[in-house]
């Protein structure tokens, strides 16, 4: 009996993504882990631009009252945040896998959320 090749069901991305679950986890994938290990970074800050749908996640090495921490595991890392997407208003009835654009400068990765999951409050639709 020949062989035949497995195909896979998951990717491999080799450029930071993170995903967030119906439940308000963050779910970072192994590209995202690598840069904050070699920061040292346990933490993130969670930063949300209301005008153009971005929220920004910032490395910080060191505790701080608002930050989140995020468990690094294998090669993969989370972060709860439920607190964090209720206030934005993220509505999504399944995980969403976003492409994360990593920031050196100030240290932080940068992602556009789909208005599609976000309530749309105090803005004109």
């Amino acid at each position: 009996m020949p062989y035949e090749t497995f195909s896979r069901t998951g990717i491999r991305v080799d450029s930071p993504t993170l995903a967030i679950t119906p439940d308000g986890r963050i779910s970072l994938n192994a590209a995202a882990c690598r840069i904050l290990l070699e920061l040292g970074a346990k933490h993130i800050l969670l930063l949300w631009d209301k005008e153009n749908l971005k929220m920004a996640l910032k490395a910080v090495t060191k505790p701080d009252k608002n930050a989140f921490s995020v468990s690094i595991t294998s090669h993969t890392g989370s972060a709860r945040a439920k607190t964090f997407f209720d206030h934005v208003g993220w509505s999504a009835r399944q995980r969403e896998t976003l492409p994360a654009i990593w920031n050196p400068k100030e240290r932080m990765f940068e992602v556009i959320l789909q208005a599609k999951h976000l309530a749309h409050r105090d803005r004109a639709i």
